[in-house]
């Protein structure tokens, strides 16, 4: 008790990250990198040109077009790519926000990397349900399934996600391996944001798939055999390090 005010205890889970800072930082450079190599070419051409001319000025004002023609076509195309980025990182808030409210006896983790060349993480949640890493995917377009593998408007993905997760969470098995964490199931989880699926919370592979509004459902039942208290709460100091240390 502080100044006749008892402290309550914390109802909400404990949060560690910022979801979607990857795709709003890292975004914009894997779309807009290009422009170096074209404003090098463009400079090339302009010297070239002048004031000494190595080039006539029919070559000059044809590679002047392509130029152009080159810069509208990649114009197009980095806005459609900002724009997923955009979406991709709305889709990891919305899902850290719902997260944010499971209760005191869960940790949560956004958007960081276990090292430099591992797989980025959207969430991984820490509590008496067990440990789950959570893939949050924000497309446009109608989600099913079909032989094992996730389609979006019948289209299979150039990545993947079910994959992506399971990627993911042998990723942080083999971290908490290596520090020799307590062994714990992971499970990969891979949620949809502003989309419906027939099948409500699916099982695909060893993947649990669900969308923003069925997600709770995932932690209201216990494993077989739920892990100790004890160690989850090493598992979740290990993640809170790893996020202090970058």
């Amino acid at each position: 008790m502080s100044n006749g005010i008892e402290e309550s205890a914390p109802r909400f889970a404990a949060v560690y990250g910022t979801p979607g800072q990857g795709p709003r930082t890292l975004g914009p450079l894997r779309v807009f990198w290009p422009l170096a190599p074209f404003c090098l070419t463009t400079g090339w051409l302009l010297r070239a040109a002048l004031p000494a001319p190595q080039l006539s000025t029919t070559q000059a004002g044809f590679l002047l077009i392509i130029l152009a023609v080159l810069l509208t076509v990649f114009t197009a195309w980095s806005a459609r790519r900002l724009q997923s980025f955009i979406k991709g990182a709305e889709g990891e808030e919305q899902v850290a926000r719902l997260l944010s409210f499971l209760p005191a006896s869960y940790s949560i983790f956004n958007d960081f990397q276990l090292d430099g060349s591992g797989p980025a993480f959207d969430h991984i949640i820490v509590g008496p349900t067990g440990v789950f890493v959570v893939e949050t995917k924000n497309w446009n377009g109608e989600i099913s399934f079909q032989n094992g593998q996730v389609l979006c408007n019948g289209k299979t993905p150039s990545r993947p996600p079910i994959k992506q997760v399971k990627e993911a969470a042998a990723a942080l098995l083999d971290h908490l391996s290596e520090v020799q964490c307590p062994e714990v199931p992971v499970q990969p989880v891979l949620c949809f944001v502003n989309n419906q699926l027939a099948e409500g919370v699916a099982n695909i592979g060893g993947v649990q798939i669900c969308t923003d509004s069925t997600l709770y459902q995932l932690f209201e039942n216990t494993l077989a055999t739920p892990p100790e208290g004890g160690s989850l709460a090493l598992i979740a100091e290990e993640l809170k390090h790893c996020i202090e240390e970058k």
